[in-house]
C-alpha cells in the first residue's frame, strides 16, 4: 500500500468504526455510571467526524488517480 491518502482514509475509517463500537458497548454495559450518556455522545461524535474525514480522503484519493 504505497498510496498515503488511501492508507490515511482507511485509518480514519477504522478509528470511526472503533469509536462507534465503543459507543455501542457503552449502550449495553453502562460501566461509567452517570457519565455513560456523555461518553456515548462523545464517541458518537468522534465516529461521525472520523467517517467524514475518511469519506473526504477517499474522494480526494479518487480524484487524484
Amino acid at each position: 500500500m504505497g498510496d498515503r491518502n488511501f492508507v490515511n482514509s482507511m485509518v480514519a475509517l477504522g478509528a470511526g468504526l472503533f469509536a462507534s463500537s465503543i459507543s455501542s458497548f457503552l449502550e449495553h454495559f453502562p460501566v461509567l455510571g452517570t457519565a455513560t450518556d456523555f461518553t456515548r455522545g462523545l464517541f458518537d461524535g468522534l465516529s461521525a467526524v472520523a467517517f467524514g474525514i475518511a469519506i473526504f480522503l477517499l474522494i480526494r484519493n479518487k480524484r487524484t488517480t
